[in-house]
C-alpha cells in the first residue's frame, strides 16, 4: 500500500471520521472549564493588552485592562464589550464547532488532515451572524503530531450587504488552537480577522488581531456560569463600521 493511502486511511492511528471526533471531542470542553487568561489586541498601530482571572479574590476585577497605546475607538468597544461579559474566557472554547459543521469533506494526506465544510448556523449566531453565515465556508486543519484542531479559516463566498447599505466584500476570520494534555481541551490562542468593504463605492480595510498567552485552566465554582462559546469579539464591531 502506497504511503500516502496508509495515511489517507489512517491518522493520528484513526480511521478519518473517528479522528475528526476525536478532534471535535476535544474542543468541546468539560462542564464548568475556566481559564484565566492574558490577550494583546492590536488594530493598525493601536494595542491593547487585558488580563482576565476568574478566580481574582472578591473586591478585586476579575477582567482589566494592563495596557494600552495609540487612539483606536474600535479597539476600545471590543475590549470594552468583552470586559461586560458574563465569562470573557467563553472565547476560549469553540464548543459549537461540532453544529456548526456543515456538509464537510475530509481531506487526508501524509503530512496534513484537512476537513472543508460549509459553515452552518448555530445558536450562538446572532441576527448579524445570519448573513454571514450563509455564504461562510470554512477549512479546519488537524495538528500532525497531536491530531487535534489546530487552525481554522473562514471566509465569505460572495459579498455581504448590511442593512446601512454597507456592502463587505471580503470577510476572513482565522482561529489558532493549542492542546492541554492535562485538562484534555483544545483552547483558542489567537484571533484574526479581516474585512473589507464600504459604501458608494468606497472602500476601506478593518484588521483585529488578538493574541492569548499564559492561559491556565481550573473548575469553577459558580455553577452559574455560561458554558456556551462566544462569537469572537470584535466581528459585530467590524462590519459595522465599514463605511
Amino acid at each position: 500500500m502506497p504511503a500516502w493511502l496508509f495515511f489517507a486511511v489512517l491518522w493520528a492511528g484513526l480511521p478519518p471520521e473517528q479522528a475528526l471526533e476525536r478532534a471535535l471531542d476535544a474542543a468541546e470542553p468539560p462542564p464548568a472549564l475556566r481559564a484565566a487568561f492574558n490577550a494583546t489586541l492590536t488594530s493598525g498601530n493601536a494595542t491593547r493588552m487585558v488580563q482576565f482571572d476568574p478566580y481574582a479574590a472578591a473586591g478585586q476585577p476579575k477582567f482589566k485592562l494592563t495596557y494600552r497605546n495609540g487612539d483606536n475607538e474600535e479597539l476600545d468597544a471590543v475590549v470594552q464589550g468583552w470586559m461586560e461579559e458574563p465569562d470573557p474566557d467563553s472565547r476560549l472554547f469553540a464548543d459549537d464547532l461540532r453544529l456548526s459543521l456543515g456538509e464537510a469533506r475530509i481531506a487526508g494526506t501524509e503530512d496534513s488532515m484537512a476537513v472543508s465544510f460549509r459553515h452552518r448556523m448555530s445558536v450562538n449566531d446572532g441576527p448579524i451572524d445570519e448573513p454571514f453565515s450563509a455564504r461562510m465556508t470554512g477549512k479546519m486543519q488537524l495538528d500532525r503530531a497531536s491530531g487535534y484542531v489546530q487552525r481554522i479559516d473562514y471566509r465569505i463566498e460572495s459579498p455581504v450587504t448590511l442593512e446601512d447599505g454597507t456592502e463587505v466584500s471580503e470577510y476572513r476570520q482565522t482561529y489558532n488552537f493549542s492542546y492541554s494534555a492535562r485538562w484534555g481541551v483544545s483552547y483558542v490562542i489567537g484571533y484574526d480577522l479581516v474585512a473589507r468593504g464600504g459604501r458608494w463605492g468606497l472602500s476601506e480595510e478593518r484588521a483585529i488581531k488578538v493574541t492569548l498567552t499564559d492561559v491556565a485552566f481550573g473548575f469553577a465554582g459558580d455553577s452559574k456560569q455560561v458554558l456556551n462559546s462566544a462569537p469572537t469579539p470584535y466581528s459585530p464591531g467590524l462590519t459595522a463600521i465599514l463605511r
